[in-house]
């Protein structure tokens, strides 16, 4: 998990045992100014987080060695205002990266190269209102937590879009504020961090509702929860209001 406020890189086991730390305040190789978004590639062992305040990426091994870093201040190919979510097809070693203060999505490969970019600002299809948390299914598919939009959007691989649900309100398939999202790989279902309604929503790949769980949050603000879903369908949230990872159990709740 990346831990912004310290300026690092946080690894633990499932039970919250720290593995490892890396990282600190600063501009250099290794270090960071307020990372927010990180994703793994489990088959090659790297790591890519959204170095935010730096306006880049940076990849790491899985021990936390620099490899390479990417990006700089501005919105041309390959630049960034405001980096957040970033997530991988690790078959095709794309990276996807939201872009909140250009709201786009660029695609890199791997190694940082710019392959192309879409979105701009509005709330037509393949618009965005600050794009935040971004996640890729096992075919390649993206999915977009339109921040400021309240909806979910889904693209292909080439940033084609494909549909989006979501509107602003409290009812299931509702949000207000929607922050962190994931895929659950093993069957696809989108999980979304639904912070300003202080709940995590489950869907279908294709945007039917399916589940919710309440988080218990220390504060009104609407950009302090993440989460992942491990294959056994435990829920890890993360809240940096009150420092804190919850876990749930994804027992079936109305």
């Amino acid at each position: 998990m990346a831990e912004t406020g310290k300026n690092r890189i946080l690894e633990f086991t499932s039970n919250g045992s720290l593995i490892r730390a890396w990282g600190s305040g600063g501009i250099g190789d290794g270090q960071f100014n307020s990372p927010i978004g990180i994703t793994l590639d489990y088959a090659r062992g790297y790591v890519y987080v959204t170095d935010t305040g730096n306006n880049r990426v940076q990849k790491f091994t899985s021990n936390g060695t620099f490899i390479t870093k990417w990006g700089s201040p501005g919105s041309g190919p390959g630049q960034f205002q405001t980096p957040i979510g970033i997530d991988e097809d690790e078959s095709k070693q794309n990276v996807y990266v939201t872009d909140i203060g250009n709201n786009r999505v660029e695609r890199f490969t791997s190694n940082g190269l710019f392959v192309s970019q879409w979105g701009s600002l509005g709330s037509g299809e393949g618009q965005f209102a600050n794009p935040g948390r971004i996640a890729v299914d096992n075919s390649g598919n993206l999915f977009v937590a339109d921040f400021g939009n309240n909806r979910i959007q889904k693209f292909d691989g080439s940033g084609n879009f494909i549909m989006q649900w979501g509107s602003l309100g409290h009812g299931n398939g509702q949000f207000y504020n929607p922050t962190g999202m994931t895929v659950q790989l093993s069957h696809g279902n989108v999980y979304v961090a639904d912070t300003g309604n202080s709940r995590i929503q489950e869907f279908t790949n294709d945007g039917k509702f399916v589940n919710n769980w309440p988080i218990d949050t220390a504060t009104g603000a609407t950009d302090n929860i993440d989460l992942d879903v491990n294959s056994n369908g435990t829920i890890y949230v993360t809240d940096r209001a009150d420092d804190s990872v919850h876990v749930i159990s994804t027992v079936p709740r109305s």
